[in-house]
């Protein structure tokens, strides 16, 4: 997700809780970067996963919890919208 510079650290700080509050629904870690130079940063979580299906199990664990759902309303204005997207790697 995109951020302005000037919103970096709050934005850092909640993704920090959004990782956490993963981790006590489901149990797995997600990793909080940020990108660095230029005008804008973004922000990834990453999380490792035996499968598609275990990610999905772990998706719809989050996207159930209402903690959960109230974090994203505090993330309204930190965020340039539609700059969120889901990636799925390989480790090769």
């Amino acid at each position: 997700m995109v951020v302005p510079l000037q919103s970096l650290a709050r934005a850092i700080s909640w993704a920090k809780e959004v990782a956490a509050l993963v981790k006590h629904v489901t149990g797995t870690e997600q990793i909080v970067c940020s990108s660095f130079g230029g005008m804008l940063a973004e922000i990834a979580w990453i999380g490792q996963y035996d499968s598609v299906g275990q990610y999905d199990e772990m998706r719809t664990k989050v996207l159930n919890d209402g903690e959960y759902r109230s974090a994203l309303k505090k993330a309204r204005d930190l965020f340039t919208p539609g700059s969120d997207r889901d990636q799925i790697w390989k480790h090769q």
